[in-house]
């Protein structure tokens, strides 16, 4: 089966280049989507106890976290005039975002000590959102500390709580992302340069590595429409992209060079090149799939993005190094 399939993308490779450049297009495009669907959270169980008694207190007693929650220094008294009106005139502004349902405070609870710090110089200001789980209201989360964080209103003013704590590891692992990437394939496309000698041969493990990293934002993509994925899935998904792409190529490439150097012809060294070290990639890749799938298993979300992430990259790196990989060698 595998020397056959070499032996037609010996034949359909300007074909087959043709339909992996308009695959690696529309998948990039699609698959960046997946970063404005991935979610935080997703460490507990949503069957459990907890997570149940949880979930009865908000639909009975309509108990909610607060999504945002800032931290006002006064710096003075905190029933002193001056601060009471600042403080009514923060909140009202607070209180104009349409994701905001209500805010709670010293001041608009009228005067409760459970919101005061110990030197009397400092309350909470709770932020309620429309949804009720409070790790998802990260867009509010950003709108607050672009408008509230620092010195505003007469306060110096420290924006927490569980939304920007999401909308932080959300911003993080972004930027995070965007300087791995940059760094370690330049370096990665420069170490390949001294192991093959050629600028084409190194790139060709990138080019797996690269459309299996797209290739999975796309899978998770679609995942996303049907249930939540972890954002901390990008970082499984790179990892191992890169990793498993270029590992899968340099033994597609190797084998391909050794079966020229031994004088078989291009078709002949592609086909026992697929026949041999395809199927060891084939099968490779199937065990290491059936390993991560064991973690969509688990009931916690986060633990399930990995098990979508490892299979889908898994996937798409093996089929980057057995089909659009040998008919860019036929060329």
């Amino acid at each position: 089966m595998f020397e056959k399939l070499g032996h037609v993308l010996v034949r359909r490779r300007k074909a087959v280049l043709a339909l992996f450049i308009i695959a690696v297009i529309a998948t990039g495009a699609i698959g960046s989507l997946v970063f404005s669907r991935l979610q935080d959270g997703g460490y507990s169980d949503p069957k459990s106890d907890s997570a149940q008694v949880t979930q009865y207190l908000s639909e009975t007693f309509n108990v909610q976290d607060p999504a945002v929650v800032l931290l006002v220094d006064a710096g003075t008294t905190l029933s002193d005039p001056d601060v009471v009106m600042r403080a009514t005139n923060l909140e009202n502004a607070i209180n104009t975002d349409p994701e905001v349902t209500r805010t709670l405070s010293y001041w608009s609870s009228g005067g409760s000590p459970l919101f005061v710090s110990k030197d009397q110089k400092a309350s909470y200001i709770f932020i309620y959102s429309k949804d009720k789980d409070p790790t998802v209201a990260t867009d509010l989360a950003k709108r607050i500390l672009d408008a509230y964080q620092g010195k505003k209103f007469g306060f110096t003013i420290y924006v927490g709580g569980y939304a920007t704590f999401s909308y932080s590891i959300s911003d993080q692992i972004s930027k995070d992302l965007a300087l791995a990437e940059s760094i370690s394939i330049p370096l990665t496309f420069i170490l390949l340069i001294f192991v093959f000698g050629g600028l084409i041969a190194s790139a060709m493990p990138l080019v797996v590595g690269v459309s299996a990293i797209l290739g999975a934002f796309f899978a998770l993509y679609l995942i996303s429409l049907a249930t939540g994925v972890s954002i901390f899935a990008l970082n499984l998904v790179t990892g191992m992209g890169l990793g498993l792409g270029i590992d899968y190529s340099l033994l597609m490439v190797n084998r391909f060079r050794e079966e020229l150097h031994h004088g078989r012809s291009v078709e002949e060294s592609v086909a026992i090149t697929v026949k041999t070290a395809g199927r060891t990639v084939f099968f490779s890749g199937i065990t290491v799939m059936i390993t991560l799938a064991s973690l969509m298993f688990f009931p916690l979300m986060f633990l399930k993005s990995f098990g979508y992430a490892g299979v889908t990259v898994v996937a798409m790196a093996v089929l980057g190094a057995i089909i659009p990989l040998p008919a860019i060698l036929a060329l």
